[in-house]
């Protein structure tokens, strides 16, 4: 170790190359000029990075240039201020989130999936929804911070490739009614949200109460997904009584696997989700999803999914009470540990 005389004339001598080279630089700026030193905009680590807001940026622009999504832009939001955005403010951009899973000491994340079905201003069958009742609760979703997936980010939450947002919540709506492109989607956009829809392929278009595939694609260039719900939605689960084993077999193919082939020519899609007719399946008709080519299975069970769920037994909890209270206690988006 240097000696701590020799150190201090290191430093004495440090400091006058230091102030020779500023004095060289006053020299040169000319007389009654002012040396400014400007701070870089971009600071980087292997772990995160701290870049100066410019007019304008959002947290979208930010996540598309730094982590090549902007889809992504909630991890910037989840560890900055509310106010940190605003011009010539640093926003800490974090390269790397460990915790993939959502575990802490206390538990663990899970992700609820909401079912409807079909909407109206006003209902009677508990499997149509309300207007003013679906505006509440999606304004119960937006105060309080959720924030709404589809399956692509699920896939890849199960998958334990990615992370989700703490308050990560699915809306999905089955059958494909006409109800959800004009009664729904207003609602939707209006709080800024998407949802995935499923769809069986022999009700597309085939009265004023069935969704189109026109009306399809617009939802899908707004950021709403398709997925499968087979071609007529026949009951997966059992053979029918005219029906050998092949013909029961042929059946269980064409709706799984015809369907998805027609989605994905239609839309222009690889289709990834499958939701099983009634939510009834057996381990064929699982099996014969996988071999599909889908990468999500979803029931009606009710609860949410870990990271550790089961990608073809995802649960759903079909909304079909109109009760706020009932709403709530459908969102729970973090399992705790049991107390020892």
């Amino acid at each position: 170790m240097m000696p701590i005389g020799s150190r201090l004339k290191s430093i004495k001598y440090a400091s006058s190359l230091l102030l020779m080279f500023l004095s060289v630089l006053a020299g040169c700026a000319g007389p009654g000029s002012v040396i400014s030193f400007s701070r870089p905009d971009v600071y980087r680590s292997s772990e995160r990075i701290l870049h100066r807001l410019k007019p304008g940026e959002t947290p979208q622009m930010l996540a598309a240039k730094y982590l090549g999504d902007p889809k992504l832009a909630w991890m910037i939001e989840d560890v900055n201020g509310a106010d940190a955005f605003l011009p010539e403010r640093f926003v800490v951009i974090p390269l790397k989130i460990p915790n993939r899973a959502g575990i802490t000491e206390e538990g663990y994340q899970a992700v609820p999936i909401l079912c409807y079905h079909r909407f109206g201003q006003s209902c009677n069958s508990p499997l149509c929804m309300p207007a003013d009742i679906f505006e509440r609760q999606l304004r119960y979703l937006k105060e309080n911070g959720y924030r709404v997936i589809g399956p692509e980010e699920l896939a890849a939450f199960l998958d334990y490739r990615q992370p989700l947002p703490k308050n990560s919540v699915m809306i999905t709506m089955d059958d494909g009614y006409r109800s959800v492109y004009n009664t729904a989607y207003p609602l939707l956009k209006k709080y800024g949200f998407t949802a995935t829809l499923f769809i069986y392929i022999d009700y597309v278009g085939v009265s004023s109460k069935a969704i189109t595939w026109d009306q399809l694609r617009e939802l899908k260039r707004a950021g709403f997904y398709i997925g499968s719900h087979s071609v007529a939605h026949s009951d997966l689960s059992k053979q029918k009584k005219d029906e050998d084993g092949s013909q029961y077999m042929a059946r269980l193919k064409r709706e799984i696997f015809k369907s998805k082939q027609i989605i994905d020519k239609q839309l222009g899609q690889d289709t990834i989700i499958f939701s099983y007719p009634f939510g009834r399946r057996t381990p064929t008709v699982v099996s014969l999803s996988r071999q599909a080519g889908y990468k999500i299975g979803v029931t009606v069970d009710r609860g949410s999914n870990p990271f550790f769920a089961n990608p073809f037994l995802v649960k759903r909890d079909q909304i079909l009470k109109h009760d706020m209270g009932i709403f709530a206690s459908r969102l729970k988006t973090f399992t705790y540990f049991p107390l020892k």
